[in-house]
């Protein structure tokens, strides 16, 4: 049906040009009129489509325009963002570095800085893995300290590598004390499961002793392993054991051992 129907209209096209052109100068003009009459409805559409095209071409190059513009300022964000992500970390390796080289002048040169350079999944509370070993002077039962405090000690050592215990295995005992009250005791690890935060607990504390939250812990320097007064961490919490004798209380770690990057050996 449709096609009948442009069939049509170009047959009438065709004969409206026949005529046209056969017909004399009067009838032609009468004839020019009417044929005028008749499609001017069709130009007036034909341009008002050219027009609407022309608009709508130049939308679409406006628009692809302003789409490859906000690519590239996309681009250039992200290289600014990655650029502003790379000098912040400079700047904090360059305060933990410059934290290290005081503490370093501070304390002497026994301390030998070290990268944490692995992790055992298994015990990613336990155990680190150090860049230097025996040749930097590392041994056995060496202190292993940050800026903030203590982290553990040398448990296994090579030629160029050093395992580290935490404080926060059960397994690492320290001898300590409360700054305030003098009270003496033992920090050891705690492994209260998965999921758990890993945290220590100071065990031995004399049941008259007056140990309160947020008083500070250290190094006793007994034992021969850790020196004396090197921060442990904080009191939580005290109760008592099973027994009466003695108090035990929740310690938090002085080092936050997530995110250890560098540490300090104190070699013997």
């Amino acid at each position: 049906m449709l096609r009948r129907s442009y069939l049509a209209l170009l047959g009438t096209i065709i004969l409206s040009l026949v005529l046209y052109f056969a017909l004399p100068a009067g009838p032609s003009l009468r004839l020019r009129s009417l044929v005028t009459q008749l499609f001017s409805p069709v130009l007036s559409m034909s341009a008002a489509l050219q027009h609407w095209w022309d608009e709508s071409r130049q939308e679409i190059q406006s628009r692809t325009t302003l789409l490859q513009q906000n690519h590239q300022l996309r681009e250039q964000l992200a290289l600014q963002m990655q650029e502003r992500l790379r000098l912040t970390e400079l700047e904090d390796e360059n305060r933990r570095l410059r934290d290290m080289v005081g503490f370093r002048q501070a304390v002497g040169p026994r301390l030998k800085p070290a990268h944490i350079t692995g992790r055992d999944p298994s015990n990613w509370w336990k155990t680190i893995l150090l860049d230097i070993g025996s040749d930097q002077g590392v041994t056995e039962d060496c202190a292993v300290v940050t800026t903030a405090g203590l982290v553990g000690k040398t448990v296994a050592v090579t030629h160029t590598t050093s395992r580290v215990r935490l404080i926060v295995d059960p397994n690492c005992k320290v001898a300590a004390l409360v700054q305030e009250t003098r009270s003496p005791g033992i920090v050891e690890g705690v492994f209260d499961g998965l999921g758990s935060a890993p945290a220590c607990r100071m065990d031995f504390i004399g049941r008259d002793a007056k140990v309160l939250p947020n008083h500070t812990v250290i190094t006793s320097g007994l034992g021969g392993v850790f020196p004396k007064g090197i921060h442990v961490g904080t009191l939580e919490l005290a109760t008592f054991s099973e027994s009466g004798l003695y108090k035990s209380a929740r310690l938090k770690p002085a080092v936050d051992l997530n995110r250890l990057e560098e540490v300090f050996v104190i070699c013997r």
